[in-house]
């Protein structure tokens, strides 16, 4: 899952703007029909590339299929798949942030509870280049909610 995300580390947006072709695609794998019609500040995407890429990874269904990928607020209601506590976030877990609307996945997440920050992959994300980026240093302790939709 991690590589595949990683795979799409070529998009960088020309103005900062959701301007890159391949956001649309990431629209598109979630159900939106013409996202190429909609402006730039109307499409963040970084919900879209999180569908996208559970989609190439065949990870999409039941309550997944059900929710609109786009919003950050839709993957805060799968509380079913949430982290319970005591249980160890892997690659590939989904992040949500109490600071802002946003929505990535965990690469990786030291146990050493000294350290207080983690790697992430995600897409919308990124300065000065927006885009979709790897290995985003985020602080644990504005984790919301950390999802996961595979098996262990």
């Amino acid at each position: 899952m991690i590589s595949t995300a990683e795979s799409q580390t070529y998009v960088r947006e020309a103005t900062n703007n959701n301007d890159h072709k391949q956001i649309n695609v990431y629209f598109r794998a979630i159900g939106w029909k013409s996202p190429e019609k909609l402006p730039g500040r109307a499409k963040p995407y970084c919900g879209a590339f999180v569908g996208w890429v559970l989609i190439q990874c065949d990870l999409v269904s039941g309550a997944v299929r059900k929710i609109n990928m786009a919003s950050v607020a839709s993957w805060n209601t799968l509380k079913p798949f949430f982290l319970k506590a005591g249980q160890m976030p892997l690659p590939g877990d989904i992040v949500t942030y109490r600071t802002w609307s946003h929505v990535e996945f965990n690469k990786y997440w030291p146990l050493d509870p000294r350290i207080r920050i983690f790697r992430a992959v995600g897409g919308n994300t990124g300065s000065p280049n927006q885009g979709v980026h790897t290995d985003l240093v985020r602080p644990k302790n504005i984790v919301r909610n950390q999802i996961r939709l595979f098996k262990e």
